[in-house]
């Protein structure tokens, strides 16, 4: 986990949604890839999550309106959470 346990590009960050959870790597842009479970750190999600903490409501705009996310847990790329 980074000092602050904030999201960071590298971070694995679980979060939940009404759909349910789901784990990705934040990552650069030209590293993105959602097949493999990697988001763009410029994207929406990615732009909103960075900063954040375990327990933060995180709103952010997408295609189909505003959506909201609770970060479950981050961890850095090497690390537990």
């Amino acid at each position: 986990m980074s000092d602050d346990g904030a999201v960071r590009i590298g971070s694995r960050v679980r979060v939940r949604d009404i759909d349910g959870e789901e784990e990705f790597a934040v990552v650069p842009p030209e590293e993105a890839d959602i097949v493999a479970e990697r988001i763009s750190s410029e994207s929406p999600l990615g732009r909103a999550l960075l900063g954040r903490h375990v327990g933060d409501d995180v709103l952010f705009r997408a295609p189909g309106g505003v959506l909201a996310v609770t970060i479950v847990s981050v961890r850095d790329a090497g690390g537990a959470c």
